[in-house]
């Protein structure tokens, strides 16, 4: 199965750790993650958050302290 997803970068606001961002716009869901996608997805995206879209990510970051209008997504096709 092949995912086309958005892939941006934060900081944790209370653990200052690097996490990693994947919106799925076909499933309408995003999740965080400390593995780079390469082929396949990490368990931890098993649990994933909804979002409609990427103004919805936002919005969630924001809720959790993250300046969002700084966060840069990238278009990632994934096999």
């Amino acid at each position: 199965m092949s995912y086309n997803i958005y892939k941006g970068e934060i900081t944790h606001p209370d653990h200052n750790l690097p996490l990693l961002i994947y919106y799925d716009a076909n499933e309408e869901t995003f999740c965080f993650s400390t593995v780079d996608f390469q082929k396949n997805r990490p368990s931890i995206c098993e649990f994933q958050y909804p979002a409609k879209s990427i103004k919805d990510v936002r919005d969630f970051l924001k809720k959790i302290g993250v300046d969002a209008e700084k966060v840069k997504f990238k278009n990632q096709f994934l096999h």
